[in-house]
């Protein structure tokens, strides 16, 4: 199959987490089409704490593209050249104050290959101790609350849904 020539690249817009491409191609008809994706600074990882007694920690946290706050699991970008778990148990105690023994991979996703290029590692971070060490952003709002499966799943049905948490108890509890 035929890749799309592309014929000039612009980056419209930048930031420290990702950059606004448009590419100019060919499309199979023949006709000039504009392409519009998101380019990540890097790699992201979200992660699934899940407690010695079953429980789950979450954040609540605030988005302001909803403006609206959201019940998510904790995630953030990886480093460059960082291996998906140290990133998660990092993001963990940055976001929530608890630090994991064991972590391990349960999926890597392209959550959204036709908009942008990221690749997402879920992984599972066990064996949790609260270390009382949180460092956020300026734009970080988070409120780190404990659940049970049950009510991670209600709170993952009320809008606006978050993928973060839907996706993830998905992944947990199945067989």
């Amino acid at each position: 199959m035929l890749i799309p020539p592309i014929h000039a690249r612009r980056e419209t817009a930048r930031n420290k987490f990702f950059t606004t491409v448009a590419e100019d191609l060919t499309a199979p008809d023949g006709n000039p089409y504009t392409y519009h994706f998101i380019d990540t600074t890097w790699d992201a990882v979200l992660v699934v704490p899940l407690l010695a007694d079953g429980r789950l920690v979450l954040e609540k946290i605030y988005r302001h593209p909803y403006r609206a706050w959201v019940h998510e699991f904790p995630a953030g970008g990886i480093d460059h050249g960082e291996d998906p778990c140290a990133a998660g148990i990092r993001e963990l105690e940055e976001e929530t104050g608890y630090r994991a023994a064991r972590c391990r991979s349960l999926l890597v996703v392209e959550p959204v290959p036709g908009l942008c290029r990221m690749r997402l590692h879920v992984v599972l971070a066990e064996g949790l101790v609260q270390t009382g060490t949180r460092t956020h952003e300026a734009m970080e709002l988070i409120e780190v609350i404990e659940v049970t499966r049950d009510e991670a799943w209600a709170l993952a049905k009320q809008p606006p849904v978050s993928g973060f948490l839907l996706n993830g108890l998905v992944l947990l509890d199945r067989p």
